[in-house]
């Protein structure tokens, strides 16, 4: 029996389709709330990463954009911590975690109109299964989190069009979805792109629609603020990306492009992937309604995935879960491609498959972060588990909580002088400024050239507290190791903060004294 067989919209007569409409529905939604609750406990059981540390920070001064990211993510985590009041990386992630349901709703909308409630379904089952919607974007506040809340709400917006091309709601959906997801993240902008190169080959009579051009128009209008933040700094953002993604020579690197497609298959669910490439197999027996409608989302996902890929064929500079906006765009087909073989059960196979290879591994992460003994990094002290990426969400808390202890007893026995700020000479330092800093009050600078310190360049001039710099403590993970601040040719280490896991020593961060 063939997994795909070309079927039409699902329903044998209208009165028939609206129970099952509902009944489908009613399926998504505990589909994905059940999910969704699943992603809460993890937010709320792991602490913060050091990119979500530095998106913390942003929210701290919200802006029209940022040096390195569009202002969604900060704008989210003012919203979900009523403007800053609730703080702990569960709440920090709230808004990660609510995007996710939403993203998963939308797509179902999408799928649902394109072809049945059915395969809606299954496509909110499969978006809630990848690793990259449902953890980088779905659970750890990033800019993928906002970014794909809109991004799948272009692709319902897309379906509406498709229903409707000559509707000026749907048109302005696109756009307004469209510019907010720029906003989250300039990734947003492939959604134009796809969209234009499905226009140019499959449906040219749409350039002469008036909404075209004004779904444009108001996608202009949301990211301008982007715009002119660039143009008041001599366009550095896109100075600083470009040089991440220009391809200068053609010396090909087989183990990044290695790297980088395995990571695409990885961070996207391997069933995931594997369901997209079936479908794309079977295409010929989708019904000719569906092969004229879904070219659109190849339009949007393969340009992207494409552009990666020969990235990565030349430079290191690419990370996999760029690729998730492309692969979420291509799930509708796998979830057609589900709906047209015969139902038998709730959730097909493979899609169980999905879900349960997703909840085994996110709770295997889980374990390991909290419980793993040691560190099966470097065993080495002054770099102590180097290479052990769980430690990025371990062991902050406490030595936080150490640290604040011993800075009081600091300045009383001489050691350093009241109220000496703390500093760092790389973004990552926002991780110290969360865990050691922020319930203290303790002042806390990003010290160095802008490539390095980022965002921290402008957060140093926003800040209120006057700290004297010429003596201050820079406190290091002895996993990172970056270079300590410049400018202190006296340097002496004070004392190791060490953590330890599952019994065995795990983290040691070490506390220096620089002065000038």
């Amino acid at each position: 029996m063939h997994l795909y067989m070309e079927t039409g919209t699902g329903a044998s007569s209208a009165p028939a389709a609206v129970p099952a409409a509902t009944g489908y529905a009613r399926k998504a939604i505990i589909l994905i709330a059940v999910l969704t609750l699943f992603r809460l406990f993890t937010a709320f059981s792991l602490e913060l990463g050091n990119d979500e540390s530095y998106y913390w920070m942003y929210s701290g001064q919200l802006k029209g954009n940022y040096f390195d990211h569009p202002p969604g993510v900060a704008f989210l985590i003012r919203l979900f911590t009523l403007n800053g009041l609730l703080q702990g990386a569960g709440w920090l992630r709230l808004g990660a975690v609510l995007c996710g349901a939403g993203a998963a709703w939308f797509l179902f909308r999408a799928v649902a109109l394109l072809h049945s409630p059915r395969a809606g379904l299954y496509a909110a089952g499969l978006y809630s299964a990848s690793f990259y919607a449902g953890v980088t974007a779905g659970v750890y506040i990033m800019p993928d989190s906002p970014q794909m809340l809109f991004w799948t709400g272009a692709l319902w917006a897309i379906a509406r069009i498709h229903q409707n091309e000559r509707d000026w709601k749907s048109w302005l959906l696109f756009g307004a979805a469209a510019g907010c997801c720029i906003m989250s993240k300039v990734h947003g902008a492939f959604l134009w792109t796809g969209l234009g190169l499905y226009i140019l080959v499959h449906r040219r009579h749409w350039l002469k629609l008036p909404q075209l051009y004004a779904a444009a128009a108001v996608t202009a209008l949301f990211i301008s603020p982007i715009l002119f933040w660039n143009i008041r700094h001599d366009f550095i953002t896109y100075r600083f990306h470009s040089r991440r993604v220009t391809v200068d020579h053609f010396e090909i690197r087989t183990w990044d492009f290695l790297r980088e497609t395995v990571g695409q298959l990885l961070f996207n669910n391997p069933v995931n992937v594997v369901l997209i490439f079936l479908a794309l197999r079977a295409w010929k027996r989708f019904g000719p309604g569906l092969r004229q409608v879904l070219p659109v989302f190849l339009w949007i996902a393969v340009p992207h995935i494409a552009f990666l890929l020969f990235v990565a064929l030349f430079r290191d500079t690419t990370l996999p879960h760029w690729s998730g906006p492309a692969y979420v765009s291509l799930l509708p087909l796998a979830a057609v491609g589900l709906a047209s073989g015969k139902r038998r059960r709730f959730l097909p196979r493979p899609l169980l498959g999905a879900v349960l290879l997703y909840l085994i591994t996110v709770s295997a992460w889980i374990g390991v972060v909290h419980f793993y003994p040691g560190t099966y990094g470097s065993q080495e002290r002054r770099q102590l588990g180097r290479g052990d990426i769980s430690l990025d969400l371990y062991g902050w808390e406490e030595a936080g909580e150490q640290f604040r202890r011993r800075y009081a007893a600091d300045a009383a026995a001489g050691l350093m002088p009241p109220g000496a700020p703390v500093l760092a000479s790389y973004w990552w330092g926002a991780h110290v400024e969360y865990y050691f800093c922020r319930a203290a009050k303790i002042p806390f600078r990003g010290v160095g050239p802008i490539p390095d310190i980022r965002e921290y360049h402008w957060r140093n001039a926003e800040k209120t507290d006057r700290a004297d710099l010429s003596v201050a403590y820079c406190i290091m993970p002895a996993d990172e190791q970056y270079q300590l601040p410049a400018g202190y040719p006296n340097v002496r280490h004070l004392y190791d903060i060490e953590v330890a896991r599952g019994g065995k020593p795990a983290h040691i961060f070490q506390v220096y004294r620089l002065a000038q």
